[in-house]
């Protein structure tokens, strides 16, 4: 889908090459349709692709959830098309970073809402408290997002061998629109095990 991404290309077309890819790999359907969302669009939760024709220089919000024998993966990844301008490098660092902050406390034993407090005190404290919508962790398995929701009010307790994505967005940020940086885990005995080690990878590069 990345390589898709680029002034004049339709969203429509990037969903196409990601939802191919995945199928060629053993996909049989999907758990949402894509998300593929350039500029404003990006401002809603799951904004999936349209006809929409990409503009130099705006935010892509990218999201694909492949099902396979039922149960559902998902990444969720944003780009820009083109330079990108200090508030988005600022925002995508910040996001970045607060995806790292959710990672490190991923662990058996830890409470949704204590899981949620680190994330969003950080959040709030870079300004982003009014541009959040989403909790920032929830589980998934036949569905790409279902209960738990890990969210600041929450009693839930992460057990060993569930399955939970890292989920973290903002919306409407002025400057920049929607935000959001997607990927799942394997809570162990120890800590957490990344589904995708290449899409942790990535988005933990973002804040270096």
């Amino acid at each position: 889908m990345e390589s898709r991404v680029g002034a004049g290309v339709k969203e429509v077309e990037i969903a196409a090459t990601g939802e191919y890819r995945a199928r060629s790999l053993g996909a049989n359907g999907f758990a949402f349709q894509t998300i593929v969302a350039g500029g404003e669009r990006s401002n809603a939760v799951v904004p999936t692709a349209s006809g929409k024709i990409l503009q130099e220089g705006e935010t892509v919000m990218l999201g694909l959830s492949p099902r396979v024998s039922g149960y559902a993966g998902v990444f969720g990844y944003t780009m820009v098309v083109g330079n990108a301008g200090e508030a988005v490098h600022r925002c995508f660092h910040d996001l970045a970073e607060a995806y790292r902050i959710t990672r490190d406390h991923l662990r058996p034993g830890i409470r949704g809402k204590d899981l949620d407090r680190y994330t969003r005190e950080f959040l709030v404290e870079r300004g982003y408290g009014k541009y959040l919508v989403c909790p920032f962790v929830h589980t998934i398995g036949l569905m790409e997002a279902e209960s738990p929701f890990f969210g600041p009010r929450s009693e839930e307790v992460l057990q060993p061998n569930m399955t939970v994505c890292i989920d973290v967005s903002v919306f409407s940020v002025p400057g920049v629109n929607g935000v959001r940086f997607e990927s799942g885990y394997l809570i162990t005995e120890e800590g957490a095990e990344p589904l995708s080690p290449s899409m942790e990878g990535r988005i933990l590069g973002i804040s270096g």
